[in-house]
């Protein structure tokens, strides 16, 4: 007979007395532990939404992707788990706060001292359909705000999105893969680029408005708007959309197919990005979610091999 009540397989034979074999069973996560994950989710995207200023469309359209995360949700999550899926949300808000401010002072470096190996400005321009002009030429106002508020407010919700429906659902394995893949990966992937390849956007090129309206000086248009090669916006978004694909969610995969792709469009409709960008865009983040695979991978192989020798 067993009995695995309290944590161990009681095994009886013959006359003598049961011997009892310790299992090897997770901390499960208790309803104290779990208020205090909930707490410190909440300060953290709450912080993020303050930093950011969120609008009542950006808290919309997160909870109607946390509305699908029932099905993804892991029952029994151990609280180990559960911290490391909020340290690196940690992480990640920290790097979506503080990189960018690295990034535009050294693009302020490259511009002001010309350093910059190649200026391919003349090549985008002139290779045929680069500027996706097709897409953009007609200019209907209602399409133009429309992925104007996408691919404003898309670089970094279509991360925070599935972030937090990981987080919802107590999978830290599926947050740290979001957090490294769309991110943490990708921005030392993409900084090469950057720094090497000045590509500026296709309005400022071609001589058109900013459809955007920024209201960018000269000076801030060749600085902020100096690289786009590849399309960071196309390699975040492409990297959630290839992610949320392995989701249980029939609608959360279908919702975030129409979402990235809408992002990746608008950055071809708002005239900020040429088709190579995009292209550039789709192979880093094909790129960085496979990286991201190999390194959990032998992570996970590593820790096997760790567990068992113990």
């Amino acid at each position: 007979m067993a009995d695995s009540s309290q944590g161990a397989v009681v095994v009886e034979g013959g006359d003598g007395p049961g011997m009892a074999v310790p299992l090897a069973v997770p901390v499960v996560v208790l309803a104290p532990a779990r208020v205090l994950y909930f707490a410190c989710v909440l300060a953290l995207a709450g912080r993020i939404a303050w930093l950011d200023d969120w609008s009542l469309a950006r808290f919309l359209l997160l909870g109607a992707f946390l509305a699908t995360v029932k099905v993804d949700v892991v029952r029994a999550p151990e609280t180990r788990s559960l911290v490391l899926g909020v340290a690196f949300f940690f992480l990640l808000s920290t790097s979506v706060t503080y990189l960018p401010d690295l990034w535009f002072s050294i693009a302020y470096y490259l511009n002001h001292a010309r350093n910059y190996l190649w200026n391919a400005n003349a090549l985008m321009r002139a290779l045929p359909f680069n500027d996706a002009r097709l897409l953009w030429s007609h200019r209907y106002g209602p399409l133009s705000e429309l992925f104007g508020w996408i691919y404003e407010n898309g670089f970094d919700m279509v991360v925070w999105v599935p972030v937090l429906r990981s987080l919802c659902a107590f999978d830290a394995r599926k947050t740290v893969r979001y957090a490294l893949a769309a991110h943490l990966i990708q921005f030392p992937m993409i900084m090469p680029f950057y720094t090497a390849i000045r590509v500026d956007e296709v309005w400022s090129v071609l001589g058109d408005p900013d459809r955007l309206q920024r209201g960018w000086s000269d000076e801030q248009r060749l600085d902020i708007g100096a690289n786009c090669f590849p399309s960071m916006h196309t390699s975040v978004a492409f990297a959630i959309l290839l992610l949320a694909l392995r989701e249980k969610s029939v609608s959360f995969r279908r919702m975030m197919v129409v979402y990235a792709l809408s992002i990746i469009v608008s950055t071809l409709y708002m005239e900020v990005h040429w088709v190579i960008d995009v292209l550039g865009g789709l192979l880093l983040g094909w790129g960085a979610v496979v990286l991201t695979d190999q390194l959990l991978a032998r992570y996970s192989a590593g820790a096997g091999r760790t567990s068992a020798r113990s």
